[in-house]
């Protein structure tokens, strides 16, 4: 079976400089909370490492002496210490996770509002559901690292350090015994931990099959259903997870041998600690209190040790996590775009839609043109038909005029301006466009004609009653307030058309493209876009993009394309007159018509 979403595996480095110096730059935003936590995490292993001490000081000092008043002294002073450290835990735990949340929010602004300013070429290469995965998933991976990683892996490390060194401050040869299976204990964790993390590896890549083969099937389950494959996806489904299973159970059997492997150690330090302590108990060298501390001691060692092996699949996820949430943040913007700031470009005081194409060249990929040496001209208020067979470049005309794609040889002017010149703010506030995929936005009817600017309902009853649309809204069960599904899924094509019509008036661009704006339609819908059109188009220059030629008859000029290039331009009267492309065309026009 093919394997889905690889780039998503995790096998990035469990440091990379590179990587790490960017995260920080994040965390020293809130450098001030940040060492705050490093600093209450150092106070709370302090605290952790008095405790036994406190205990051992009891027992030789208090309990051995006889002596109540100094037992019940340690006794307060060992409650006040856990309590302290206890309040430790639990603000450095919110300041921690506050700190996480921060930075989460702040990546995935920076990270969605840059997405925002990629080029739509971007877009045709990367699959939603990649970029999706990136602003949630992987953000909630570094927000992991924060919140469950770093400053806990700190912790350990302090506690692991203290210990030893407080046990060599209290007794160096029975340091040396108790901590003497520690490089065992460490080969058994490096052993388990390639283990475990090759198992977690498998985990991610199986999962993202699983998750990539939901997706496609339930995309696609009308087309299974019509077709019959229940039972086969069903059969393939099984295989996928039967793969997860497996890597799943080799991973819960790698912590079932780790864990007990542990507690082996520490089972064997506390033998050894025993057995050697009471020697040098015996022998009056040690005293029974600091043989008590040590057990406490090497019972705390283990934890943050087994802690830190399980926290390195952590690490690594965000670490591979902050590689691609940050190599998508290096993607090129859209040349000269700014998301903010409007006319960074030469300011166009008054439009008055004159459009000029001068020997443009576009492809979409290298060298496969699809606009060839293309040159014509659109006077102010005129409306220019463009006619051709599929795959002419029709749709590459509005998308160069546009600048959603860059053009590579030649120039588009705008009212004797190279549209290069003008902000691609400014270029989209000018030119508008009705394409024949209307997306619509999960909302009322109203929130999609104003696309959620603010505004009076009375205006765009205006623009609907001006389409003649009055009837669609009146039709609707609350009017304007009608929610509208993912989509528009709730409403017929003819209707989230007529709703792209309302939306382009309430937008009123100076020049209009209406790419196939009336495929996909009935009859008695198209005669209303008809209509629509001759609204939106009165007093625009506009370009209008149809495979319907009755939706461009009453057009000034028509446009003949073949292969991106010019072959015919003139009237419908002097094309039809010409015999040539544009004739063979409208003649099979009429005769689908009549069939």
């Amino acid at each position: 079976m093919k394997e889905y979403l690889s780039e998503d595996i995790i096998r990035g480095k469990l440091y990379d400089r590179t990587i790490i110096k960017k995260l920080m730059s994040y965390i020293m935003r809130y450098r001030l909370s940040a060492l705050l936590s490093i600093s209450m995490v150092f106070m709370a292993t302090l605290m952790f490492l008095l405790g036994p001490y406190i205990f051992g000081y009891a027992i030789d000092h208090g309990i051995v002496k006889g002596d109540k008043g100094m037992v019940i002294k340690m006794a307060l002073l060992l409650l006040g210490v856990e309590t302290f450290r206890a309040l430790l835990v639990i603000v450095q735990n919110y300041n921690i996770q506050n700190i996480g949340q921060k930075v989460m929010m702040d990546l995935r602004m920076e990270l969605f509002s840059h997405i925002q300013t990629l080029p739509v070429s971007f877009f045709d290469k990367n699959p939603v559901g990649r970029l999706v995965t990136r602003l949630t998933n992987d953000i909630a991976a570094l927000g992991e690292l924060f919140s469950a990683g770093i400053i806990v892996v700190i912790g350990d490390v302090f506690i692991i350090v203290g210990i030893i060194v407080t046990m060599f401050l209290l007794n160096v040869k029975l340091a040396l015994v108790a901590l003497c299976v520690l490089p065992v204990m460490f080969a058994i964790s490096i052993f388990f931990g390639k283990r475990i993390k090759i198992a977690f590896r498998e985990i991610k890549r199986k999962l993202a099959r699983i998750n990539s083969y939901l997706n496609e099937n339930i995309t696609g389950m009308k087309t299974i259903q019509l077709f019959n494959r229940e039972k086969k996806n069903y059969e393939t489904f099984d295989s996928v997870n039967k793969d997860y299973l497996h890597e799943q159970v080799r991973y819960v059997r790698y912590y079932a041998l780790f864990q007990p492997a542990l507690n082996i150690m520490n089972a064997l330090s506390v033998a050894l600690i025993l057995w050697y302590g009471a020697i040098r108990y015996f022998s009056d060298d040690l005293t029974l209190g600091i043989l008590v501390v040590f057990f406490a001691y090497i019972q705390g060692i283990f934890d943050p040790i087994r802690d830190i092996v399980e926290k390195y699949n952590i690490f690594q996820g965000a670490m591979a996590s902050a590689e691609r949430v940050f190599g998508l943040m290096k993607e090129s913007p859209e040349n000269d775009y700014d998301k903010l700031t409007l006319g960074k470009g030469a300011p166009l005081q008054e439009v008055e839609g004159r459009i000029e194409f001068k020997d443009v060249w576009f492809a979409y990929n290298d060298s496969d043109y699809v606009l060839k040496e293309l040159s014509f001209k659109i006077d102010s208020g005129q409306s220019l038909a463009l006619v051709g067979a599929t795959g002419s470049g029709k749709t590459s005309v509005a998308n160069v005029l546009t600048r959603l794609y860059e053009i590579d040889r030649g120039v588009i002017l705008l009212d004797n301006k190279n549209i290069q010149n003008i902000d691609k703010t400014q270029l989209r506030q000018i030119v508008g466009v009705i394409s024949q995929e209307i997306f619509l936005f999960s909302g009322t009817i109203r929130d999609n004609i104003s696309l959620f600017n603010s505004g009076s309902d009375e205006r765009i009853l205006e623009i609907i009653d001006e389409l003649g649309l009055t009837h669609f809204i009146n039709k609707m069960p609350q009017g304007l307030d009608t929610e509208v599904a993912e989509r528009g899924a709730n409403l017929s094509a003819g209707e989230r058309q007529f709703i792209s019509f309302a939306r382009i008036l309430a937008y009123n661009p100076d020049i209009l493209v209406l790419d196939e704006a009336t495929s996909n339609i009935d009859p008695i819908s198209e005669a209303l876009i008809q209509n629509a059109i001759k609204k939106v188009t009165k007093d625009r220059s506009s370009i209008i993009i149809s495979h319907r030629l009755s939706t461009i008859l009453n057009c000034d000029r028509i446009l003949v394309l073949s292969k991106g290039e010019k072959v015919e331009e003139g009237t419908h009267e002097t094309l039809m007159r010409a015999q040539g492309l544009y004739s063979q065309l409208y003649k099979l026009y009429l005769k689908k018509e009549k069939t």
